[in-house]
């Protein structure tokens, strides 16, 4: 055999093996690849799924976080409210508390007040008593001794007199006065027998010439002169 075809054919096979080893290599290479695919597939499945649930964590902390700031704001403005209403309530109760000091010295005063009106009254009401039993007195001795009367006649005061007449002792002569409150006068109204010194007197009696009783001391005497 030739020598040049012997080393073609060493060469042959040196090339065939060569390509056995490199298609080996390959597939060797191509089943490491779709073996490490498939962990890497594995591994990129396993790390998104981590992420996936890295991300819910994350967002339910967020949501934790942004509820925790709402409910801190929450307080805060309760807080703040509260610091104002407690304020406002000190600030109520320091003006009601100024009230009820004001309110119980008035009070104290008002007291203090009646008490004195009311001594006032009393001292008053025992010089009325002793000043009415004395004209009670007085009036008994006018009746008794002067014979006057004095009573009610269509809303007028009549003063009604006996014993002026020594001829007829419970003969009666009176007159009729009316006292208007709001003058605060007098009118003559009537006295019987007439009197010509009637209206006289009773003008006397409202300038204050005369007091009342001795506008009656006058009547009398008036009526004692015209018998």
């Amino acid at each position: 055999m030739d020598s040049h075809v012997l080393k073609s054919n060493i060469l042959n096979e040196e090339v065939t093996n060569l390509e056995n080893k490199v298609q080996e290599w390959c597939n060797n290479i191509n089943n490491s690849i779709a073996n490490n695919m498939g962990d890497f597939e594995n591994n990129v499945n396993i790390n998104l799924n981590f992420i996936r649930e890295a991300k819910v964590r994350i967002d339910g902390l967020q949501k934790r976080i942004g509820d925790s700031k709402e409910l801190f704001e929450i307080r805060r403005v309760m807080e703040s409210e509260q610091e104002q209403y407690q304020k406002h309530l000190n600030t109520n109760l320091q003006n009601m508390l100024e009230k009820v000091q004001k309110l119980e010295m008035r009070i104290a005063e008002d007291r203090n007040r009646l008490e004195g009106e009311k001594t006032a009254y009393e001292n008053d009401l025992h010089i009325a008593k002793m000043q009415s039993s004395e004209r009670e007195k007085s009036c008994r001795i006018y009746s008794d001794n002067l014979g006057l009367y004095i009573n009610k006649v269509n809303g007028n005061n009549r003063f009604t007199f006996i014993y002026i007449d020594a001829n007829n002792p419970l003969r009666e002569f009176y007159f009729d006065l009316y006292y208007n409150e709001k003058t605060s006068s007098y009118n003559g109204v009537h006295c019987e027998p007439y009197i010509h010194e009637f209206q006289d007197l009773t003008n006397k009696l409202n300038n204050r010439s005369i007091c009342l009783r001795k506008f009656i001391s006058n009547m009398r005497q008036a009526f004692k002169d015209s018998l």
